[in-house]
């Protein structure tokens, strides 16, 4: 291998990355030219100045007795020198005695810039080494030797003719050729056909017109593996100003290449389902809409909400939502068509962009396809789940004009299937806006209603069809809202679902019964049992129990006073659970009831084996009762059923003397709804109670 010529080697010095420099009893003798620039001032200002004169005063006193400790290496932690400017450079900094008074120093900038040769060095490794090189350069006065020898980035020197003359052992490190494999031949970049060649030429043609060339670039290691390279592309010309030689300095980057697309991925793409997140999509979404109004093209959007995720996150665990959701974004990713992108918004909520949707009907296409791949089964690690999906679809240019209308329609036309009964999809109308304005206002509103204290409990009574006597009564839920007035349990309930607060303001209904019947007893007033509805997301609250036992305990009554009702969807899936759970209640003394039976799958399966001490039939067969065969067989059914498993029946939702007449024909125990009372405040149910509580049935003679 040859040797750099000594002209070569002072230019190579020159080009180092580092501060460098020598000192004599604590003075500065020598200092490379970027050291020099790094501090802004002329190498030979700086010759015979003390060096601690650079230092930060906080960091003096290490070197208050000379240079000796920077020979430590735990004395190279980073250290701040000043600039003619004024300004701090935090550099890391390693010394060695060089013997009779002469002492080598070696930096490295931490941060900022190195004006001089911040083309050609990022980062420099292995301090260490080149501190040991400075000490046998000073020895040997062969300083530019040592620091092509030792130097962490690779150098080569080519002709003019860019056949390689020189290179140092930090070439065949990064790159894996030899020097006898490249001495005398041009760089194996320049020797391929392809991009890479091309770009080659380009570096060094620009090298020679402008004296300099720096960038990054791929290139490819002998073993064929590509790698990132930082390079840096310096020309040496003679004293008549002929082109003699190129001087190359490159740093492999590929793992900071590697940590820049970890870092990307992770701003723009979930985690979880590796499909592209709410950032990326909107960035998409802002790119389809201004490219569909310049091309005057139709741009689709999907918004897609899982249907009974919430159920399995709550009954299977949030490892099991987790491969839900997983799998449901492969699915919606294998419907889509060529050039849509699939993203994750967060939670179950997905999004589908159709770019160039073409026309109005490859959008129904599309969603058919999503409806019939969310229906399959979900295998999750051998546990299958069902869930659905209701969609929501809008169209640029005719229902929005830009990217956040385009969300905020398709979001409210989602809203709008999950009310047609889920599993469908729906396009926007302009109606939507209000609706979603106004989901948007309950939700706000729910935040605060309990500590505004705009809630309150109404209660039904229900009565024994054959003694006349009052069995209870249902708390249902009531919001009168400072802002939105009265608002029907049928909007804010749902909104309270999705949002998580059904577990707060549950508790707090819970609570609120319970003081009520002890008012009741204080009064010493006929005191009824109250019923109330619970969700599934209660039901599974770590703590729901001792919670329970908690405020009964506070409000001083007995687990007698309560009454839950239950839904036999909330039981049919994890049911090994749901049955523990149910007993600890029915042990305590707390009665359950089935709510809305008989329109799930699973009713003779699931009363059988849960503790519940009375039935509800669904009031959708009541309001049928005098019309529809089939609704009165099924009532006649369920009644008889439920007395065979040592069930009350109780038939929910009547409001007529008809229905009363029938369901005590077919031996119903008790009946709740308008044909006795609506749900009134306390004060009013407690007139009505007086009213029935005289112990004869209702109308009877």
């Amino acid at each position: 291998m040859s040797v750099p010529t000594p002209h070569e080697l002072d230019q190579l010095v020159d080009l180092c990355g580092d501060l460098l420099c020598l000192c004599r009893g604590s003075r500065i003798a020598w200092i490379n030219r970027a050291g020099a620039d790094l501090l802004g001032h002329a190498a030979a200002d700086l010759i015979g100045r003390p060096f601690t004169d650079l230092l930060h005063e906080d960091h003096r006193t290490r070197l208050r007795k000379g240079l000796d400790p920077l020979a430590d290496p735990s004395c190279g932690a980073p250290l701040m020198l000043r600039a003619a400017d004024g300004a701090w450079h935090t550099m890391r900094l390693s010394g060695r005695d060089l013997g009779d008074g002469a002492f080598a120093i070696a930096a490295c900038a931490l941060s900022g810039s190195i004006p001089a040769v911040d083309s050609l060095v990022r980062s420099v490794h292995r301090l260490e080494e080149r501190t040991r090189e400075l000490s046998r350069i000073a020895r040997r006065n062969d300083l530019s030797a040592q620091v092509f020898q030792t130097a962490s980035e690779g150098i080569m020197v080519l002709d003019s003719d860019l056949r390689i003359t020189t290179v140092n052992p930090a070439f065949t490190q990064i790159t894996g050729w030899l020097p006898s494999e490249v001495i005398g031949r041009k760089p194996p970049q320049l020797t391929q056909d392809g991009m890479d060649h091309q770009a080659g030429l380009l570096m060094y043609d620009t090298a020679r017109t402008s004296g300099r060339w720096q960038g990054e670039q791929w290139n490819v290691r002998r073993d064929g593996e590509r790698y990132a390279e930082r390079v840096g592309i310096s020309t040496i010309h003679d004293e008549e100003g002929e082109l003699r030689q190129y001087v190359v300095v490159f740093s492999d980057i590929t793992q900071r290449k590697l940590d820049e697309e970890r870092i990307r991925k992770q701003a723009n793409y979930d985690a979880l389902t590796t499909l592209p997140n709410r950032a990326l999509f909107l960035d998409r979404l802002a790119m389809a809409v201004s490219q569909g109004e310049r091309n005057g093209q139709m741009v689709g959007l999907m918004f897609i909400d899982l249907d009974g995720f919430k159920l399995v996150n709550d009954t299977l665990g949030h490892d099991m939502g987790d491969l839900l959701l997983q799998e449901a974004g492969r699915r919606l990713s294998g419907c889509i068509r060529s050039g849509d992108t699939v993203a994750r918004l967060g939670g179950d909520e997905f999004t589908i962009l159709m770019p160039n949707l073409g026309t109005y009907q490859n959008a129904p296409l599309v969603a058919g396809r999503v409806l019939e791949s969310l229906k399959k089964p979900f295998d999750l690690a051998g546990k299958e789940a069902f869930v659905s999906g209701s969609i929501g679809i809008t169209v640029f240019p005719d229902d929005a004009g830009d990217a956040a209308t385009m969300l905020k329609n398709a979001d409210a036309a989602m809203y709008r299937a999950k009310e047609l009964g889920k599993a469908n999809f729906q396009f926007y109308t302009a109606d939507m806006n209000a609706a979603v304005e106004e989901r948007l206002a309950i939700k706000n509103g729910l935040l605060r209603a309990i500590e505004l204290d705009e809630l309150a409990l109404h209660f039904q009574p229900k009565q024994d069809l054959n003694t006349g006597a009052i069995t209870g009564v249902e708390a249902l839920l009531r919001w009168n809202a400072a802002d939105l007035g009265v608002v029907s349990p049928a909007k804010f309930i749902p909104v309270m679902e999705e949002s998580g607060l059904m577990g707060r303001i549950g508790e707090w209904a819970i609570d609120a019964a319970c003081r009520q019947y002890r008012s009741w007893t204080d009064r010493s007033m006929m005191a009824p049992r109250i019923a109330i509805n619970l969700s599934v997301r209660q039901l599974r609250a770590p703590g729901f129990v001792e919670m329970v036992e908690r405020i009964l305990h506070r409000c001083g009554i007995g687990p007698e006073a309560l009454e839950f009702e239950i839904t036999e969807g909330m039981v049919a899936k994890d049911t090994k659970n749901a049955v523990a759970l149910l007993n600890r209640l029915s042990d305590m003394g707390i009665r359950l009831s089935m709510d809305d039976f008989g329109t799930g799958t699973s009713s003779l399966s699931v009363i059988r084996i849960f503790p519940v001490d009375s039935i509800k039939i669904d009031r959708a067969f009541i309001a049928d009762l005098g019309t529809d065969p089939d609704s009165a067989a099924i009532t006649r059914t369920i009644i008889s059923m439920g007395h065979s498993l040592r069930r009350r029946i109780i038939a929910e939702g009547v409001e007529t003397k008809d229905q009363l007449d029938a369901l005590r024909d077919m031996g119903c125990d008790e009946i709740q709804g308008y044909v006795l009372a609506p749900p009134l405040p306390a004060a009013e149910l407690e007139r009505v109670l007086m009213t029935l509580g005289n112990g004869q049935p209702p109308d009877s003679p």
